[in-house]
Order: structure tokens, then sequence, then C-alpha cells
């Protein structure tokens, strides 16, 4: 069962996170959470011979903190080398067929 988290809940008294809780928290799948520490994006702990993977609370906090942006700041076009970047118009007035 997957739910928000917020900072007062019992989690974050936690030290150590499974990766499925840094999943849930951040409402992807684990997959998606290995990928992010394969690209060294989110420190982690591994017991010598061991597969299981743990990740610090305060190391998952910093890397929220860092990285997601608030609702409706997503992508927005932008200038790059003075070349102002547009999203496509799609006209309306055409008729498309597949």
């Amino acid at each position: 069962m997957s739910r928000k988290c917020n900072e007062n809940d019992e989690i974050w008294k936690k030290e150590l996170w499974t990766q499925q809780e840094v999943a849930e928290h951040f409402r992807v799948v684990p997959g998606t959470v290995k990928n992010w520490r394969e690209q060294g994006l989110l420190s982690f702990w591994q017991a010598p011979g061991s597969t299981r993977v743990l990740y610090l609370s305060d190391e998952v906090r910093d890397f929220r903190d860092k990285n997601l942006k608030p609702r409706g700041e997503g992508a927005k076009p932008r200038e790059i080398n003075g070349i102002k970047k547009e999203w496509p118009v799609i006209s309306s007035n055409r008729k498309w067929e597949v």
C-alpha cells in the first residue's frame, strides 16, 4: 500500500530505508530507484556479500529536496545559444488520418 510521506511520518525516524520504502516515498517502481542508484544520484549502503541495498533517510531527503520540483513547474521552453526554443504548434485546421 503506497501513500504520501510527510516529515512527521514514522518512516523519517528510521535511519535506513529499503529500496521498496524509497520507491513508495517517490511513488515509483523499485527499478527506478535502482536506476537512480546506478547513475550515482542516490547514495546507498550494502553489506559485503549481501544483495540487500539500504538508503540513508538523510540522503533520501537531500535527493528529494535537490531533484523534485513543485507541481506545475515541469519542463518549459528555454533559450539555448541565443535561440529561443518553443513548444511546437499543431495546426487544428488540418485533417489527420492514419
